[in-house]
């Protein structure tokens, strides 16, 4: 026990003077030296400056430091990769076990006796898987754009405004499923993808807003939305609506559900209700012969709100029908023609 606390107090001594030998080289003061030399008989003499003794032994110890540094960096370099290189075939194995057996832990023998091979075929199966996935995303993206084509093609020959458009998205939250995920910039479903995703979103809530619905059954349209020569006055006037005639069924049903907000003789109107919708969007139906709601009524698709009539400034029995978004008039059969194609897709 003595000596192997000797010995360890001895080794430990000569590993503290290491340092102080090339100390001591460096500070060492050289002298000149005479080196005699003997060839064919003849004595040569050679001498050697201390200074050029310093020079060469600081040299020597400068290059020797630089070299040891040089060698603890590639040790500490190899190292760093020896620990990467451990943890990716651990990372490796944990992939390679959840594919095999889900949960299972990646220190069960299978996933421990993985070779190189299995690591490779297991990288081409996630890359197919990839590539397989990818692919479906960008038809799915082709798919979304042709369908917002068709979407947005229908949506402008409704007639509606860039105006009336954006009174409709901001009347209401869009899209119906809450807040937008907060995905990766990287994530496979953004970029393109989710920017057609949001446009499709953002077209059928537009158009599934609108009302989808004649408010009488078979019918016959004696006066179009637009410019028009007044019935009574003879003159060009703009008109907000349509007019139709029922066939047989007099009863007027809303286009959409709502809420009444108006339901009384209404002026040049007649009798008239006005339904206010989601959105915005609010209907109208003058000239009714009476009226069944009062204002406040909630009603649906299958309430009648009254009859067809004649009265106001009408020159026969018949119903005047508008549709307005925001307090703006739009064409009632083109919207609700538009509001139908998007109902058939939902379908």
């Amino acid at each position: 026990m003595l000596n192997t606390i000797r010995k360890t107090a001895s080794t430990a001594a000569w590993v503290l003077r290491v340092p102080a030998i090339p100390l001591a080289l460096w500070r060492r003061e050289f002298i000149d030296v005479r080196i005699i030399l003997e060839q064919e008989g003849e004595l040569r003499y050679y001498a050697i400056a201390g200074r050029w003794q310093r020079y060469a032994v600081r040299g020597g110890l400068i290059l020797a430091t630089v070299l040891l540094f040089v060698l603890l960096f590639l040790l500490a370099y190899a190292r760093v990769q020896h620990d990467g290189k451990l943890r990716l075939q651990h990372s490796h194995r944990e992939i390679y076990s959840a594919l095999l057996m889900g949960t299972a832990d990646a220190s069960t023998p299978e996933v421990q006796e993985m070779n190189d091979d299995d690591m490779f075929n297991l990288a081409r199966v996630i890359r197919e898987r990839d590539l397989e996935v990818r692919s479906l995303v960008d038809i799915a993206t082709e798919g979304l754009a042709s369908e917002n084509h068709g979407l947005k093609s229908r949506l402008d020959a409704s007639g509606l405004t860039a105006r009336t458009i954006t009174l409709i998205q901001s009347s209401g939250a869009v899209g119906g499923f809450g807040p937008e995920p907060t995905e990766s910039s990287r994530s496979l479903l953004s970029g393109r993808f989710a920017d057609e995703a949001s446009k499709n979103r953002e077209l059928k809530e537009v158009m599934l807003a609108l009302p989808s619905r004649v408010p009488v059954g078979g019918h016959d349209i004696t006066s179009k939305y637009g410019m028009r020569a007044h019935p009574l006055i003879k003159q060009p006037r703009f008109h907000a609506g349509v007019d139709l005639v029922p066939h047989n069924d007099d009863r007027v049903y809303p286009t959409k559900a709502g809420k009444v907000v108006l339901a009384r003789m209404n002026g040049g109107y007649g009798n008239t209700v006005v339904v206010r919708h989601d959105r915005g969007i609010e209907s109208l139906y003058g000239h009714l012969d009476r009226i069944n709601v009062a204002e406040g009524d909630e009603v649906d698709i299958t309430t009648v709100l009254g009859l067809v009539g004649n009265t106001g400034a009408s020159t026969g029995k018949h119903l005047h029908f508008e549709i307005s978004v925001g307090g703006f008039p739009v064409d009632p059969l083109r919207v609700i023609h538009t509001a139908n194609y998007v109902q058939q897709i939902k379908n």
